[in-house]
C-alpha cells in the first residue's frame, strides 16, 4: 500500500535522499505560493519528494524545456493543447481524465529529466526513485480528484505563456519596427509565390536531386477511422496504429544536394550539438489541435541538417524542417504546414477538405503558396537555404534513399559517451545554432531569432 511505501518512518525512502544531494531538504521547508499543505505523511512525503527532485533537476540543469510546469501542483504538467481546455465546462469524468493526461506529460518529462541527470540517480538504493514518484503521483491526482477548490485553482494556473518578451518590444519600439519587418515578410511571401509558380522543369537545380523516404501504405483503411476517443474526444491510438498513420503520411523528401549541408542527418550530443550525415533520421512526434468542436490528430515530421551555410544575417550551425499533418476525423489529410525548426518560413498546404478565409488573425498573413496535391507526397528543397520549393504527387517511379524512423523524445534525451544530454537547452533552443539575425530582429520579442527550438516552443510569427 502507498501508506506505506511513502510512510517516514521507512528507510527506502531515506535512501532516496543521497541521490537528491541531502543539501536539498532544506528545499522542502520552503513554501511555494498556493502549495497545499498535507499534514505528515504519505502525501506530504510525496510532495517533498517531487519537490526535491525538482530541486536536484534544477541545480544539474537537466530540466527539460517541452511541457511547462504548473505552480503548486509538482506532479503535473501542461501544454498548449491540455490549457485549451481549462475554461471548458467538464463533467466528473472528463475533468479525471484532463488531470490524468496532465500527469501523464510530467511523467514524461521527468523519466527524461532523471535520464539526463545520470550520475546523480546511478546508486543502485536509487534505482526504483521513477517508480516512486509514479507511484507518488497516482497518490496525489487521487487526492486532487476529491478537492474542487484545488481543481479550480489547477485550471487557472494551467497556462502556457507564450515566448515573446514584452520588454524587448517596448525597448525596441515594436509598433515602428514592426512595420519594417513587416515590408521584409511581404517580400519574402512575394518571391515565394513567385518560385512556386515556375513550372516543376524550370525549377533551378544547382547540385544533385536526391530522394529519402519510402513506399506508403494507402490501400488499407486509415487505424484513426476507427479510434475510439476518450471522454474529451481525444483519439485512442496503439503504438502501433500510430506508427502506421505515421507511415501511412509521410513524405518523401526530394532535395538539391551540393554537399553534405544538404543531407539529411542525424543529431549526436558530443560536447555539444552535432549533425551526423551518415545517417538519415526522421523524428516523429503526435499531437493534438482543436477545430470548432473536433480533436485532430497532427503527424509531424522533423528532419536536421548539419548547417544553413552562406554569408547572410539567416546562416548558421544546424537547420532543420518540421512536416506537420493534420488529419480529419476519417483519417485523411485536411492540412499540411511546415516550419523550418526555428519557427521561421511557415508554410501551408491545404487539401480539398478546406478553403482560405478571406482576412486573417494578426498582423502577420499566412503563405499559402499552393493547394496540396493528392497523396502520396514529394517534398522538394532548395540547397542550402533548405526552402520548400514544391510539394507534388508521387508516382513512385524514382528510387529513393532509407530514411531511418525514430520518436521525437529521443531528441530531448540524446545517448552520450557519459550517460544522456537533450538536444535543447534553456527555453527549448539548440545551442551553437543561433544567427546574426537576432542583433536584428530582437524588437519583434523573439528570444534569439533563427536559432532552432524543442518541439512547443516556436514563435511561429515575427509581426503580431
Amino acid at each position: 500500500m502507498l501508506i506505506w511505501i511513502f510512510h517516514p518512518r521507512l528507510h527506502s525512502f531515506g535512501k532516496l535522499l543521497p541521490v537528491l544531494l541531502m543539501a536539498i531538504v532544506l528545499v522542502a521547508c520552503t513554501t511555494e505560493p498556493g502549495f497545499q499543505a498535507f499534514p505528515p505523511g504519505p502525501l506530504s512525503d510525496c510532495q517533498d519528494l517531487f519537490r526535491q527532485t525538482d530541486h536536484t533537476i534544477v541545480q544539474a540543469s537537466t530540466q527539460d524545456h517541452g511541457p511547462r510546469s504548473i505552480g503548486g501542483f509538482p506532479y503535473l504538467r501542461v501544454n498548449r493543447f491540455l490549457s485549451s481546455f481549462r475554461n471548458d465546462s467538464m463533467d466528473s469524468e472528463q475533468q479525471a481524465v484532463w488531470i490524468k493526461r496532465l500527469a501523464a506529460l510530467d511523467a514524461e518529462s521527468r523519466t527524461l529529466e532523471l535520464r539526463n541527470l545520470g550520475h546523480a540517480i546511478a546508486d543502485p538504493d536509487t534505482a526504483n526513485l521513477n517508480s516512486q514518484l509514479d507511484q507518488c503521483r497516482e497518490l496525489l491526482v487521487s487526492k486532487l480528484l476529491t478537492q474542487p477548490s484545488q481543481i479550480q485553482l489547477l485550471r487557472q494556473r494551467a497556462v502556457v505563456a507564450d515566448d515573446y518578451l514584452n520588454s524587448r518590444r517596448i525597448v525596441g519600439l515594436y509598433p515602428l519596427s514592426a512595420l519594417f519587418v513587416s515590408l521584409g515578410i511581404k517580400r519574402w511571401h512575394s518571391s515565394a509565390e513567385k518560385q512556386f509558380d515556375l513550372p516543376l522543369t524550370e525549377v533551378p537545380v544547382r547540385g544533385q536531386l536526391i530522394r529519402w523516404g519510402h513506399t506508403t501504405d494507402r490501400k488499407s483503411p486509415s487505424p484513426l477511422a476507427f479510434a475510439e476517443r476518450d471522454p474529451l474526444s481525444i483519439p485512442s491510438l496503439t503504438p502501433t496504429e500510430q506508427q502506421q498513420l505515421f507511415r501511412r503520411h509521410t513524405p518523401v523528401r526530394e532535395i538539391d544536394v551540393v554537399d553534405d549541408n544538404d543531407m539529411i542527418g542525424t543529431p549526436h550530443w558530443r560536447n555539444g550539438p552535432v549533425i551526423d550525415t551518415t545517417q538519415a533520421t526522421q523524428y516523429q512526434l503526435l499531437s493534438y489541435t482543436r477545430y470548432e468542436n473536433l480533436i485532430l490528430v497532427q503527424l509531424n515530421y522533423v528532419i536536421w541538417f548539419k548547417s544553413r551555410p552562406g554569408n547572410d544575417i539567416y546562416a548558421g550551425q544546424i537547420d532543420g524542417l518540421t512536416w506537420r499533418v493534420t488529419l480529419g476525423p476519417d483519417g485523411e489529410p485536411w492540412l499540411y504546414d511546415s516550419i523550418h525548426n526555428c519557427g521561421c518560413y511557415h508554410h501551408f498546404f491545404p487539401t480539398q477538405y478546406l478553403q482560405q478565409r478571406h482576412g486573417h488573425d494578426g498582423a502577420e498573413p499566412p503563405l499559402v503558396p499552393q493547394q496540396a496535391p493528392s497523396p502520396p507526397l514529394v517534398v522538394r528543397l532548395e540547397s542550402r537555404r533548405h526552402f520548400i520549393q514544391r510539394v507534388y504527387h508521387d508516382t513512385g517511379a524514382r528510387p529513393a534513399r532509407p530514411l531511418a524512423q525514430e520518436q521525437y523524445n529521443l531528441l530531448r534525451a540524446l545517448p552520450t559517451l557519459r550517460g544522456h544530454h537533450s538536444l535543447f537547452g534553456r527555453y527549448g533552443l539548440v545551442a551553437g545554432s543561433q544567427r546574426r539575425e537576432r542583433f536584428i530582429l530582437w524588437p519583434m520579442g523573439i528570444r534569439s531569432p533563427g536559432a532552432m527550438r524543442q518541439w512547443g516552443r516556436h514563435p511561429v510569427a515575427f509581426v503580431g
